[in-house]
């Protein structure tokens, strides 16, 4: 699992982590990738941010390559984007559940 922790004002280091899941994925290196925004990572997921058209290629190889993308439920309401997410390609979920199903899958998290 990759969570993007960093929001638009670390955007290359949040980048890294959006590169690194897609890879793994492509090159089939792991079978189970998944990616999770939480904090102000969730504000790379607003369709009116200045980076929005790369990090919406990276959502849409998520989409073809099978990889989960979700965001924290929690913290799109605190920043205002439960509405401006594109929802067909991130869901939004409870951090707590997320993290619970990870560990108990032995998902190894990668913070980025």
């Amino acid at each position: 699992m990759v969570v993007i922790v960093s929001g638009p004002n670390e955007f290359e280091k949040a980048r890294q982590g959006l590169r690194a899941a897609r890879n793994l994925k492509r090159g089939r290196l792991i079978e189970d990738v998944r990616v999770f925004f939480v904090g102000p990572g969730v504000l790379l997921l607003d369709r009116e941010g200045e980076n929005y058209g790369l990090v919406e290629e990276f959502l849409q190889a998520y989409k073809q390559y099978g990889v989960r993308a979700s965001a924290c439920a929690g913290n799109l309401r605190a920043y205002g984007l439960e509405e401006k997410i594109d929802k067909n390609l991130v869901i939004a979920d409870d951090t707590a559940a997320v993290l619970a199903e990870a560990v108990t899958e032995g998902l190894s998290i990668a913070t980025f």
